[in-house]
């Protein structure tokens, strides 16, 4: 599994879609998708959102993640690998 490290001062710069939650050491971002009729801007298409959660421990001045789970509707957690993270942390580093 391949390690992904945020800037910690990076995380006050995601955008509205996001939410960040510290407490200690620890942080929780979680992105909220648009819904498939969104973004494929078709209404028949669904309103279902998912939302992504990270999970990560500051350590200095990056929090890195430790883990992630793509969350449907129901509540339904799937893991995901920290790995797959790697593009959106490139996008975040150049916030």
């Amino acid at each position: 599994m391949k390690n992904i490290y945020i800037p910690l001062e990076k995380l006050d710069k995601l955008g509205k879609q996001y939410e960040v939650r510290r407490g200690g050491n620890e942080v929780e971002i979680v992105f909220t998708t648009p819904s498939i009729a969104e973004a494929a801007s078709n209404p028949e298409l669904g309103t279902e959102r998912r939302r992504i959660i990270m999970r990560g421990v500051v350590s200095g001045v990056v929090v890195k993640i430790v883990e992630a789970y793509v969350e449907d509707v129901a509540g339904r957690r799937t893991r995901i690998d920290v790995g797959e993270l790697e593009l959106w942390a490139e996008y975040v580093k150049n916030l």
